[in-house]
């Protein structure tokens, strides 16, 4: 007679002992953990900056030429060399866009005192108005000051419309004025020629600064270049010698490479189309050295916000100069407002976003939080810093969820 199934086969056919168990779960890391750790990494990379700004921007430049010093490389048959030629040109272009742009600051830093002339002289020729806003608020203010003094107790302040006391009559107004208006314009020149050799020696810090970190960059880009396919082995083997990690770091490297050259190509976009613009603008307007203010254009425009605002102030004095109105200044700064709104919020976000598949607000947010942790090269780099972050978190298990909120 045969008999019947155990209702519990598992139970009553095997060992407990010998039952697969099931597998154990993954620690998780708690949300205060993660807290913690990434305020950790913004207080390394806010205290190290002076370190990390040169390093990082020498990397990314060398990512940047890979491809020509491998074909150059080809030709030469030694990577050093290579490497050498492709900064040296690089060196190069950087070194002739700085030249114009300085030759172009210089030159406008000369016609400051014709500006303040000019300046001062549309100030007398307009007509004092007898009741404008200003006036009205500075009326309210005195009223509310009256008001004011009259609860606390204290003696109001005579109102504008009283009569002086007679013994105000002594000494007239413009007698008594004279002395204090003629004292305080030294004053204010001398605080502006104070003011002026403040900005020249810091100026002249920051230019030494500038050229040590550039020295680095061209340093850390030449020693990455000259190490080659060598160099890159090395980097995949500090993740282990599981292939399938080798391979997901191999395929991270390559698409960071990528871009790099996307926010380049970019970024060469949208300075053209800014620098041929003012470039117009400036004809249009009948202004001196249009190409010259094109050129310059172009490369404030590799600075987010900072550089188009500069370019807003110099492209509205250098209207003023060959107009001497108001009008022109205005008018000439409100489009180059508009011109840097267009491109920068509509035309750079939208190819951003196409070429590293981001969204806008991640793209800005990300520009907002690099300034703020690196200043000007934080602005410069923010872009490819948060295109690379994403890249990389789309490779690793922990990131994927950024990744896809970073997603275009």
């Amino acid at each position: 007679m045969k008999s019947a199934d155990p209702p519990w086969p598992a139970l009553a056919s095997a060992d407990p002992q010998s039952a697969p168990r099931p597998p154990a779960p993954r620690p998780r890391s708690s949300a205060a953990a993660i807290v913690l750790a990434t305020l950790a990494v913004v207080a390394v990379l806010w205290w190290g900056q002076r370190f990390m700004i040169p390093v990082v921007t020498g990397l990314l430049l060398a990512m940047l030429l890979m491809p020509a010093v491998a074909a150059l490389g080809r030709l030469l048959r030694t990577q050093a060399a290579a490497a050498g030629i492709a900064l040296v040109v690089c060196l190069a272009v950087i070194g002739v866009a700085v030249g114009a742009f300085g030759g172009q600051l210089v030159r406008m830093a000369e016609r400051v005192p014709e500006m303040i002339s000019l300046a001062a002289q549309r100030v007398a020729e307009m007509e004092p108005a007898q009741d404008t806003l200003f006036s009205r608020a500075r009326r309210a203010l005195r009223d509310l000051d009256r008001a004011a003094n009259r609860v606390m107790g204290a003696s109001p302040p005579a109102p504008d419309s009283a009569p002086r006391p007679a013994r105000t009559r002594v000494a007239p107004p413009a007698a008594a004025g004279a002395p204090a208006d003629a004292a305080s314009a030294p004053a204010l020149s001398d605080r502006a020629a104070a003011a002026l050799q403040e900005t020249a020696v810091s100026g002249s810090g920051v230019v030494l600064e500038f050229v040590a970190d550039l020295l680095i960059i061209f340093f850390t880009a030449f020693f990455v270049l000259a190490g080659g396919r060598r160099m890159r082995l090395r980097v995949i083997d500090l993740w282990g010698d599981h292939p399938g990690t080798r391979r997901r770091v191999e395929i991270a490297m390559v698409e960071c490479a990528q871009q790099v050259r996307r926010y380049i190509v970019v970024l060469m976009i949208t300075n053209v189309l800014t620098g041929v613009a003012v470039w117009i603008a400036f004809l249009a307007a009948g202004l001196p050295d249009a190409g010259s203010w094109g050129l310059t254009a172009g490369v404030l425009h590799m600075v987010p916000y900072i550089g188009m605002a500069l370019m807003t102030a110099l492209a509205g004095a250098e209207a003023f100069l060959a107009h001497g109105t108001w009008t022109a200044m205005i008018g000439m700064a409100a489009f180059v407002v508009a011109l840097s709104t267009v491109i920068g919020m509509l035309v750079t976000a939208w190819l951003q976003g196409r070429a590293a598949k981001m969204n806008p607000a991640a793209v800005f947010i990300g520009i907002v939080f690099w300034g703020a942790l690196w200043g000007v090269w934080g602005l410069f780099l923010g872009p490819v810093l948060i295109a690379l972050l994403k890249t990389v978190a789309a490779h690793t298990r922990w990131g994927v969820r950024l990744a896809y909120l970073l997603k275009g």
